[in-house]
């Protein structure tokens, strides 16, 4: 299965780290699930995820910090700037 995001790998990681590891892959599984039939345009997925974030953020305190670390992220993903 094709992944979305690569973390480097690592001989140990936290117990925390490998919930998020595990959510990332889960929520890799299912976009790759749906790019893969064609059915979705990957504009219209990015545009579902991004309203689900949002969704998410408004339920996090300090979201200026974390809006600025998940652009920059979001940015580098892309290859933009």
């Amino acid at each position: 299965m094709a992944k979305i995001i690569k973390f480097p790998e690592q001989k140990r990681i936290d117990t925390e780290a490998e919930r998020l590891l595990q959510v990332a892959d889960e929520i890799d599984a299912v976009i790759v699930n749906h790019l893969r039939d064609g059915q979705i345009d990957p504009r219209e997925l990015a545009g579902v995820l991004a309203h689900r974030l949002g969704t998410l953020m408004r339920h996090i305190d300090q979201k200026s910090v974390l809006w600025d670390f998940c652009e920059k992220v979001l940015k580098s993903q892309a290859a933009i700037d």
